[in-house]
């Protein structure tokens, strides 16, 4: 398993900056955000920019294990035009990025939402209307597969505890339905974690469809729970990395830091993603994980 960081969590910095910290730090891979207000978005990206990307993060010595992409889904017919061409336009960044792998991209099956960059986010709720959405969910994501297939690209679904897709019931519902092998899942277990979910149950139930996974911190609250940086809350990373290990998975484990987290005054991009790798580095080792040589490093 490799250890890897979620450009997600530094909205602000250059791709360039961004791979040079996170090579320094230790990081040994980096997921790619292309969604909206990003500096990666991908409806303002060439393909000449996603070909530098990869050529940085190679001169980094990091290997682009996945990209996030989330768009609105359960959304009106216009809104879903809109969502459907940056989806496919992050499929052909994503191709360029794999350099011929087909690349996971993430992206969860939610309704619009407000802004997700600036100001105070409110509180995390299901969009409970998975009965009612279940099939225009999965239409639209048998229509994403299809597109994705053609790019040379593959969609990892997250289920996530505030999108309409929020259960492993839920994920393994529209992986039978849909039924193409572009689709599987973004095990991220933050959304399982915070919901009291039998982790080691949901672990062996999706890993044999997993494609991403992604961890982040956890502190209960008055409003349910909130999302913090890796140190900084409850959850049980030596636990987790070794459930994946008993699994097989031999895939990145990356750090995605929660836009709630990053509204916070003092937010500091670089020192986040310093004290998420003394974190995960610390777990990979008390359970007896060695990852492999990173990439440009000397023997």
């Amino acid at each position: 398993m490799r250890i890897g960081y979620n450009t997600w969590s530094t909205p602000t910095m250059a791709f360039d900056d961004v791979v040079t910290h996170l090579s320094r730090i230790g990081f040994d891979s980096v997921e790619v955000t292309v969604c909206e207000g990003w500096p990666t978005d991908a409806a303002l990206a060439s393909d000449r920019d996603a070909v530098r990307w990869r050529a940085l993060a190679v001169e980094a010595g990091l290997e682009i294990s996945s990209v996030t992409a989330n768009a609105p889904l359960v959304c009106d017919e216009d809104t879903w035009a809109v969502s459907r061409g940056r989806l496919l336009r992050s499929f052909e960044i994503a191709s360029i990025l794999g350099g011929g792998v087909p690349m996971p991209v993430s992206l969860g099956a939610h309704k619009p939402k407000a802004p997700l960059l600036g100001g105070s986010p409110p509180p995390i709720t299901t969009q409970t209307s998975w009965d009612s959405d279940r099939q225009l969910i999965v239409d639209r994501f048998g229509d994403l597969c299809e597109l994705a297939l053609r790019a040379g690209a593959t969609v990892a679904v997250e289920p996530h505890a505030g999108a309409v897709l929020s259960t492993v019931d839920h994920a393994l519902q529209l992986l039978t339905e849909v039924g193409s092998p572009a689709l599987g899942i973004n095990l991220d277990i933050s959304h399982f974690a915070v919901r009291d979910f039998e982790l080691p149950e949901v672990v062996a139930q999706l890993m044999p469809y997993t494609l991403v996974v992604e961890v982040k911190d956890h502190v209960r609250t008055v409003d349910g729970f909130d999302f913090l940086i890796p140190g900084e809350g409850e959850f049980d990373y030596r636990t987790f990395v070794g459930l994946l290990a008993g699994e097989g998975y031999e895939g990145t484990v990356s750090v995605e830091i929660s836009v709630r987290r990053q509204a916070l005054p003092g937010f500091d991009e670089v020192g986040a993603a310093e004290q998420s790798y003394q974190v995960l580095d610390k777990a990979f080792a008390t359970a007896g994980i060695v990852r492999p040589q990173r990439r440009g490093t000397p023997a």
